[in-house]
């Protein structure tokens, strides 16, 4: 495993023009603590120590919030730094807090405040990340966070089966690893996979031997977990990752032309094609015409939503199973789900129209900045990583639920790598009218290969 000071210290082009709050030399013990916090977010490890808990439990709330505090004595020591986060964030922000305003309405406001708190304190660990730690310094502690999930993994499966497998449904013994289903290990190992390879372009692979175990051990288990969509979305990644420059240069210059190519197959389809056209398709996919009854539960769901369209039921107040909407859906599905399946609709469950109108004003900037920061330095690792991380986020939410997801990587990630891009943006424009300012990031380092 690399030493915390191969970690922390950065080439001569690598962080150096890491604004000054960030920091490419972190003390060993803050880089224990960060990898320590990343970890727990990157797997369900508290989930297998203790089964039959959930994130309301005595046991998550007194390790996460303990975290919380540390992450805001973090902040605390920068607090200059984290104020100009926040203004350059205040989309961002008002999206954090709408879980915890949505207790005024909520039909379980109880349940509502105690997971919205949850929610934003995890988001704080994004913050930090983004304003104290240089872009390349994350990305590094990234990857060995995910080197040591998926070594864990490896030890659950070989070692502790009875953790480190599925005991139960459709998947019995298919890999789950350090995660309690198999669609989070394919998840997070194609993850992984993607950010230890973005560090070993950057730094060379003779610099690392550790994330190149790392890269491998998750590629393993991304073919054991048999989810077929972390799969492909790991492998159009990669692609997009060796040629997303060049890619992204080619559409800008002849966008009018691909949108009239693109609009004649997308119409064909969209004015073609079946239900039974579409069950067929997934069908010879091998997978179940009702995604493992996604589409009924999704059916279900839509006409819930227009009884509190605007405002939602509360964060995370839909499926508490006190409430009426639950055995409704289990009298006509004939099970109880947990969740939707679905980010985009359980973001309008949780916080209708208004919070569903938010989140995507959110994606369009996040996915349009970060393009137009690729587009002007095409190598730089940390901008490589939000442009492919937009269509990952996307298609995640297609059938789980990352959105305002507490105590999760997934939407920590997304709170990083959009606070980074909005820091970037911004300091991108002041160089171009011809202004400096020492406290906000500049562009990060460029890969080593092109």
């Amino acid at each position: 495993m690399p030493t915390a000071r191969a970690l922390a210290q950065s080439d001569t082009t690598a962080d150096a023009t890491a604004s000054a709050g960030q920091r490419t030399h972190v003390p060993t013990a803050e880089m224990v603590l960060f990898v320590a916090a990343a970890l727990l977010y990157w797997t369900d490890i508290l989930r297998l120590l203790f089964p039959g808990t959930d994130g309301t439990s005595a046991v998550f709330r007194l390790t996460h919030f303990t975290f919380y505090g540390l992450y805001v004595l973090a902040i605390l020591r920068a607090l200059g730094d984290f104020r100009r986060a926040l203004a350059q964030t205040w989309l961002l922000v008002a999206f954090l807090l709408l879980p915890m305003a949505s207790a005024l309405w909520s039909v379980y406001p109880e349940e509502t405040i105690q997971r919205a708190i949850a929610v934003l304190g995890s988001s704080l660990f994004g913050y930090y990340a983004a304003t104290q730690v240089a872009p390349l310094t994350t990305l590094r502690l990234f990857g060995v966070t995910a080197t040591l999930a998926a070594l864990l993994s490896i030890v659950l499966i070989v070692f502790i089966p009875s953790m480190g497998h599925m005991s139960e449904g459709e998947y019995v013994n298919v890999w789950s690893g350090a995660w309690v289903h198999k669609n989070g290990m394919g998840q997070m190992c194609g993850l992984g996979a993607l950010i230890c390879l973005i560090v070993l372009m950057t730094d060379g692979v003779r610099r690392n031997g550790f994330l190149i175990v790392g890269l491998a051990i998750n590629l393993l288990l991304l073919a054991g977990s048999r989810s077929l969509t972390s799969q492909l979305v790991t492998v159009v990644s990669i692609v997009l990752l060796f040629t997303v420059g060049r890619f992204l240069r080619f559409v800008v210059r002849h966008a009018l032309v691909i949108m009239l190519l693109a609009a004649a197959p997308i119409g064909y389809a969209a004015f073609t094609l079946t239900l039974d056209d579409v069950f067929g398709m997934l069908t010879s996919f091998g997978k179940d015409a009702t995604l493992s009854s996604r589409l009924p539960l999704w059916q279900i769901l839509v006409e819930f939503i227009n009884e509190k369209f605007w405002l939602g039921f509360g964060y995370e107040a839909f499926f508490i199973e006190a409430n009426y909407t639950t055995r409704i859906i289990e009298s006509r599905l004939h099970f109880r789900p947990y969740y939707s399946h679905n980010g985009y609709i359980e973001l309008w469950l949780a916080l209708g129209a208004v919070g569903f109108a938010i989140m995507t004003a959110l994606f369009l900037r996040f996915a349009w900045q970060s393009s137009r920061l690729l587009y002007r330095d095409e190598r730089a690792p940390l901008f490589l990583l939000c442009f492919i991380y937009s269509p990952i986020f996307l298609l995640q939410n297609t059938a789980e639920v990352t959105i305002l997801q507490r105590n999760s990587m997934s939407w920590t990630l997304f709170v990083m790598l959009y606070v980074c891009v909005a820091l970037a943006s911004h300091e991108m424009r002041r160089r171009d009218a011809g202004v400096t300012h020492r406290a906000v990031p500049r562009v990060t380092p460029r890969l080593a290969i092109a």
